[in-house]
């Protein structure tokens, strides 16, 4: 019976070995053929010692049996896409199981009383190199069962109707493999009924196998294994395993006759599940194993596919600045393996960091002539460790000139964010956790998170844009309004002036033009304070101003809106400026009248003027209940944005509109309940 058992599963196992191995041309698939090829030798084997009953036919079956795991092993390894593409990782896998093979080969030779002996009952006991074997055997056996269940689970649902079939195959070989392993190393000897039942569940598994590969080309479909199916896996795996080991350190107490107390055995299981649970609880640990299983098990560190279907779903709720730069920080911190970050966006002619973790850098900017502002125009990607080349001179003198910066900045590895080939911004991190040097991955991946989110914000600044566009088509409408509404007040005093000359004697008709002139000029009055024109954009006409007279002249022309008001003058003997007068007129009568609004009849209004960092400084500030800090940082100088009650929120706009078209700087000091302090800087 056995003899037949063994001949049906070794000529089986040879016939699937040829024909897979003529079909198929990838490698997992000759890695297959290899191991039916491998176990057919075995089963071969296994006759020969159902003839003579001897040593050596076990010592070449092992052989085969060790050479047929490894072969599958190697095999599912090969077939799931995301190991595959990992070179180095299948290199040191042959070498592994190469040495392994001619290892075992030199000891079974030199020392075959050490594989396996006969006794004088006739028994075939196993020396330690079968029991090295045995293990070697039960390893393999679940790594290939782990890995063909998890290319399962991460398989489409047409590619789980074709890969049921050889899953059952792959599993029954795996569990013919453990079954034989775990059978030498409890009894330490070979039968032969365990080794027909061995072979008839082979005798499945195989069946299964060809089957699968005859009628849907099982090698020539590529599957790829979800690396977040490998993490829990291999953690639920290493937890076995932990278990395992514990068990067989009981066992092996036991075994060398020491007596534990119920106390000290009660003791030992709770610590050891309490330390199990304290692993299992460290985010370190965790996100070690993570980088560990990222950086052996696949080809490239990051998940690229789930990294950026992340963050196109973050952007796609992300509407302003502050939420995209948020979220692209989110991603990049559950990404990489890292615990510093910043993002830096350009402000004129600085860079600001606009984020960081994990504290903020304050007031960091980074100006616009910096050699790591040119290095990342230039070349894109900055690596602290790493030039690009060894001509890279800039590098160097960044490295070496400019190590305060990189310190401060906490910068290993810089990535420009550009737009139509425009810096817009950079994103920095600090160094890995793990301690290991950046490579190509993570820039590929800052790359790709950069470009995205670089689109994301130019999308935000024009929509800004728009709105502000339409914001001022609507005022421009409203003008239209304001002057037909002036238009109508000029027809009334056009009338009036029409019907003077034969009216004037009427005591009635003077009485009707005082009120209608009143009423006009009230209308015209109000309409003017409350809606100015746009500063044009044409070229304007410069002259040097004495800043006392020009603060004088317009104190005395608001004179009726100050009478109940504290007005402190500060300025400098001598000052001047050079610019337009009717601009920086409008410019400070805005900003008095705008402090007017804001107090009550005790307020008191502060104007100071002197020469400050090679400009002329302007300021005006008040005691009034000022502004909430969210207005500031939002709305201010955005028009149709007021904090007063019948405001129209066009004067600080005009204020910022005019000052940047005249080049001139303007900054507010704002203290809630206490005041603003709007300060004009004129260069000179």
């Amino acid at each position: 019976m056995e003899l037949l058992i063994f001949s049906i599963t070794a000529l089986i196992s040879f016939a699937g070995g040829m024909i897979i191995l003529s079909r198929s041309g990838a490698r997992y698939g000759r890695s297959m053929a290899a191991g039916l090829l491998f176990l057919s030798g075995a089963e071969l084997c296994y006759i020969l010692f159902s003839f003579r009953h001897g040593a050596l036919p076990l010592q070449c079956a092992l052989f085969f049996e060790m050479a047929g795991a490894g072969m599958f092993l190697l095999s599912v390894t090969s077939m799931e896409t995301g190991l595959a593409r990992n070179k180095a990782f299948l290199t040191w896998e042959r070498r592994i199981l190469i040495t392994a093979y001619a290892l075992y080969a030199a000891l079974g030779l030199y020392f075959p009383q050490m594989t396996v002996t006969k006794d004088l009952d006739g028994i075939i006991r196993l020396g330690w190199v079968a029991k090295v074997h045995a293990v070697f055997i039960i390893i393999s056996a679940v790594m290939f069962m782990w890995i063909v269940e998890n290319i399962h689970r991460s398989s489409t649902d047409e590619q789980k109707r074709v890969l049921k079939y050889p899953v059952l195959g792959i599993i029954a070989l795996g569990v013919a493999f453990l079954l034989m392993g775990v059978y030498r190393l409890s009894t330490l000897s070979i039968h032969m009924d365990m080794l027909m039942l061995q072979s008839l569940i082979s005798l499945v598994g195989i069946v299964f196998v060809l089957f699968f590969s005859i009628r849907f080309k099982l090698f020539e479909m590529d599957i790829f294994v979800s690396r977040y199916i490998v993490y829990h896996s291999f953690t639920f795996l290493s937890i076995g395993a932990y278990l395992v080991a514990m068990g067989l350190f009981l066992l092996g107490v036991q075994r060398l006759g020491l007596k534990i107390s119920f106390v000290s055995m009660g003791f030992f299981v709770f610590m050891a599940l309490f330390v199990l649970a304290f692993i299992l609880a460290s985010k370190d640990v965790r996100q070690g194993l993570k980088f560990f299983i990222d950086t052996h098990f696949f080809a490239n560190k990051y998940d690229y596919r789930k990294e950026w279907g992340e963050l196109s779903g973050y952007l796609s709720i992300a509407f302003n600045e502050k939420q995209i730069i948020h979220v692209t920080a989110q991603v990049i911190l559950d990404s990489m393996y890292i615990s510093e970050l910043s993002i830096f966006l350009r402000h004129g002619a600085e860079f600001r960091c606009g984020y960081a973790f994990p504290s903020r850098l304050p007031n960091l900017s980074i100006g616009e002539d910096e050699p790591l502002i040119a290095y990342l125009e230039r070349n894109h990607s900055f690596l602290r460790k790493t030039p690009r080349g060894p001509d890279d001179t800039l590098w160097k003198t960044i490295v070496t000139d400019h190590q305060d910066l990189l310190d401060r900045s906490r910068i290993e590895l810089a990535v420009a964010m550009t737009v139509e080939n425009k810096l817009i911004g950079f994103i920095a991190v600090g160094k890995e956790n793990p301690g290991t040097p950046y490579g190509r991955d993570d820039i590929d991946l800052l790359t790709a998170i950069a470009s995205q989110s670089s689109a994301a914000l130019m999308s935000a600044r024009f929509a800004q844009e728009l709105a502000v566009n339409k914001e001022v088509n609507a005022f421009n409408r409203m003008s239209s309004y304001v002057l037909h509404d002036l238009k109508n007040a000029a027809g009334n005093l056009s009338l009036i002036l029409q019907n003077a000359p034969n009216h004037m004697d009427s005591e009635e008709f003077r009485a009707d033009m005082i009120e209608t002139i009143s009423q006009t000029l009230g209308r015209i009055d109000k309409v003017m304070s409350r809606l100015g024109a746009l500063p044009s954009k044409e070229e304007l006409s410069r002259e040097t101003i004495p800043v006392g007279d020009l603060i004088g002249l317009l104190l005395s022309k608001l004179d009726p809106r100050l009478e109940k008001l504290t007005v402190t003058t500060s300025v400098e003997p001598g000052l001047t400026v050079r610019t337009n007068r009717d601009m920086i007129e409008r410019i400070l009568e805005n900003l008095i009248i705008n402090a007017t609004e804001a107090l009550s009849d005790q307020g008191r209004i502060t104007i100071q003027a002197g020469r400050e960092n090679g400009a002329v400084s302007l300021s005006i500030e008040d005691n009034g209940p000022g502004m909430t800090e969210e207005f500031v940082r939002e709305r201010l100088f955005k028009p149709f944005q007021t904090t007063k009650k019948n405001g129209t929120g066009l004067g600080l706009w005009q204020v910022k509109s005019i000052a940047d078209q005249l080049g001139m700087g303007i900054e507010v000091e704002n203290r809630p309940a206490q005041g603003v302090k709007f300060t004009i800087r004129i260069p000179d």
